[in-house]
């Protein structure tokens, strides 16, 4: 957010027609004033020099969508980019030296697919959909995971699969859905 414009250091200059750089009647700094009064070209130019600081932003934003004290990050030590997650219907940890591309999902939540219209809408499940991310798992862009699952230690998960279950530790899966691959050694799943 911008300083007021009355928060400028001693020696500056205020802007003309207001000794404190606000409007009498608000809280609008002149700056919000003049940007309101700009003419489309001019906004599109901002915009344009703004974008890479709000793209650089974005991706490193965690979005939560649910309860926020079901997410348990206490034990994550790497940034968890711009990982989308849902805790409508259990909770979600995540584990130390896990790390995860860009544009992942933890879902917990879902609806009661036996109902119809806005009774559908509304019956979501509380409980019993948690997703676990164990120790040094890696998660590729794009990937997804449905709970209730659990994410093995040093497991790999390739970009783009669709997890709906369960991934054994040191194992690599892919895929929509995603099957084992192979052991992180490089021998054969089995």
């Amino acid at each position: 957010m911008l300083p007021p414009i009355s928060d400028q250091p001693e020696n500056s200059t205020p802007l003309p027609n207001s000794p404190t750089g606000h409007d009498k009647g608000s809280n609008e700094s002149q700056f919000l004033s003049l940007l309101k009064t700009a003419k489309k070209k001019e906004l599109a130019a901002l915009a344009k020099i703004l974008m890479p600081y709000l793209a650089e932003a974005e991706m490193r934003q965690l979005r939560i969508w649910g309860d926020k004290s079901r997410l348990h990050l206490e034990r994550a030590t790497i940034s968890v980019n711009d990982l989308l997650v849902n805790t409508r219907s259990g909770h979600v940890t995540i584990e130390e030296e896990c790390f995860f591309g860009h544009r992942c999902m933890l879902l917990t939540g879902t609806h009661d697919y036996s109902k119809t219209g806005h009774e559908r809408l509304k019956a979501v499940p509380d409980s019993g959909r948690d997703i676990t991310i164990k120790r040094g798992a890696w998660l590729g862009s794009g990937v997804t995971v449905l709970g209730p699952a659990t994410i093995g230690k040093n497991a790999v998960v390739a970009a783009g699969s669709l997890v709906t279950g369960d991934v054994p530790p040191n194992t690599i899966v892919a895929g929509r859905p995603a099957l084992p691959v192979k052991k992180i050694d490089g021998t054969p799943y089995e």
